[in-house]
């Protein structure tokens, strides 16, 4: 008969291999939009009720991002993130749409009347999201916690004036894409774990080529 502490162990070393293949699998990286070919194209609204359309962006460089939803911390940091960027981007032409799960009106509640840099879209019906393949992925959220998830977690939720509500997936991964002048893709970034984002340096180089 198997002891407590062997009973202990074996829990602990099926837990390690289950735990080992879903690392495994959500490292594994697929693109699904690849650079190079021609960014699909949409039409919406941003969260003020006013039409976005990204051909309308033909001759500009577009910086597209996917969110979690505005109540999410480490989603507030990385946005808090490139909006101190704003003044660059603005003297660069960069377009900057920002992609929430997030209903109109739990962004305006987020946003409390504050001027941002980027134009942005509540897309609770996942429309957008679908058209991109931005997944979801609980292997990908947990592994998030070995990369500074807790961390930035703390941080975003100083960012806040006010308690927002999460009202989008758990385990939704962002993704960045940046579109050229042409409307190509030449950057697809995909998350590799929760709070994963395309690094600001990459988007500088991208706006200095």
């Amino acid at each position: 008969m198997k002891t407590p502490a062997s009973f202990l162990r074996t829990a602990i070393v099926a837990f390690s291999l289950l735990f080992s293949h879903m690392l495994y699998a959500t490292t594994t990286h697929f693109m699904k939009i690849k650079p190079k070919q021609t960014a699909p194209t949409f039409t919406t609204q941003d969260v003020y009720g006013s039409s976005v359309n990204l051909a309308d962006f033909k001759g500009q460089k577009v910086l597209l991002s996917f969110y979690r939803n505005v109540g999410c911390p480490v989603c507030n940091v990385r946005f808090h993130e490139l909006q101190q960027e704003a003044a660059y981007f603005q003297s660069k032409g960069l377009v900057v749409l920002a992609v929430y799960e997030s209903s109109a009106e739990n962004m305006k509640h987020y946003l409390e009347n504050d001027t941002v840099y980027a134009k942005m879209i509540p897309n609770p019906d996942l429309s957008i999201y679908s058209l991109y393949e931005v997944e979801r992925s609980m292997g990908k959220l947990m592994k998030g916690m070995f990369h500074g998830a807790m961390g930035k977690m703390k941080k975003g939720k100083k960012l806040f004036k006010k308690k927002i509500k999460q009202d989008g997936s758990k385990d939704r991964v962002g993704a960045d894409f940046l579109i050229s002048e042409d409307g190509t893709i030449q950057t697809a970034y995909y998350g590799k774990y929760v709070g994963d984002h395309l690094p600001v340096s990459e988007i500088k180089q991208f706006l200095n080529r």
